[in-house]
């Protein structure tokens, strides 16, 4: 599905497969700024900006590779990803998974 998040499987060191996704990562040069996390890219076209003791801040955009379970699958209809946790299936918000990677969760690590 055109502007999805990017998935990819590559070999690991201990000789199983991982997963790489792709989540897209904005949010502004100021404290207290929000900051959204997507499956999905922002329209080049589309401009956001925050406004903080009177300045507009233009939105800082980046690309984020992490390696989730290597049965993560995309619900692109429901913008979450699902895979197999121990306690049975799992479904993530982008944020989410962005959490768990930062975490270093078992499983999720974000990359370079």
């Amino acid at each position: 599905m055109p502007g999805a998040a990017r998935r990819a499987a590559y070999p690991s060191a201990a000789g199983g497969r991982v997963m790489q996704i792709t989540l897209y990562h904005r949010t502004y040069p100021v404290a207290g700024a929000p900051v959204a996390v997507s499956f999905v890219p922002d329209s080049a076209a589309q401009r956001h900006t925050f406004t903080a003791d009177g300045k507009v801040y233009e939105a800082e955009r980046r690309e984020l590779k992490v390696v989730v379970p290597d049965d993560a699958k995309l619900d692109v209809l429901k913008n979450l990803l699902c895979w197999a946790g121990d306690k049975g299936p799992v479904k993530s918000t982008a944020k989410e998974i962005y959490d768990l990677a930062e975490a270093r969760a078992s499983g999720f690590r974000l990359m370079g």
